[in-house]
């Protein structure tokens, strides 16, 4: 089942955005050459509005659970969205196992611009420049009660190719990207995003 991963995130993305019902986007057809899949794959919707209105990054946990990072649709510069971030974390659940997601939940708001999402053992990790955020759960209601600026990059450009991710690479290390016009060293051991757990 891990190989039909990317073929639910394909769909959730291409579909999802559209502001329409959920029946409605049951019957909407794609050109046949819009998608090329292997053969034994389908390609099928799981999420749509109202669960979700403007996905941005998704990333599963081991149980199933769909964590994605949603936009408010603020387009503001940088500087502007973040004296007052507006966009958010959803947790998106399948309650009925049918392989379509039934159930939304705010995870964590008031965002920064998100870049990725990585769901790693306990926590949601969120690049949101200049900062990854580590959310945690402390008391079950699914809701991050914790956050905390994990990586600080230390400062932000005017556009959004600042910094993405982070990604879980095969050998567990954390990684992602930054852009490679400008100079912003980590030289503190506080920056460095390293972590025990």
């Amino acid at each position: 089942k891990i190989n039909q991963l990317p073929l639910y995130c394909i769909a959730f993305l291409c579909v999802s955005g559209f502001s329409l019902s959920v029946a409605d986007l049951k019957n909407i057809s794609l050109p046949p050459d819009a998608f090329r899949l292997p053969d034994g794959y389908t390609l099928e919707m799981v999420a749509a509005p109202p669960l979700v209105q403007h996905p941005v990054h998704m990333c599963f946990d081991e149980g199933g659970t769909l964590y994605v990072t949603n936009s408010s649709g603020d387009s503001r510069k940088a500087p502007a969205q973040l004296k007052t971030p507006s966009h958010r974390v959803l947790r998106l659940v399948d309650r009925d196992r049918d392989g379509v997601f039934d159930y939304s939940s705010v995870f964590a708001d008031e965002l920064p611009f998100p870049e990725g999402i990585l769901v790693h053992k306990v926590a949601v990790y969120v690049g949101a420049p200049p900062h990854i955020w580590k959310f945690t759960v402390t008391d079950g209601d699914d809701v991050a009660d914790e956050r905390v600026s994990w990586f600080n990059g230390g400062s932000i450009g005017a556009c959004y190719n600042d910094m993405h991710g982070p990604y879980l690479a095969p050998d567990e290390y954390f990684t992602g990207a930054r852009e490679a016009f400008r100079s912003s060293p980590c030289n503190s051991e506080k920056d460095s995003g390293t972590e025990e757990e």
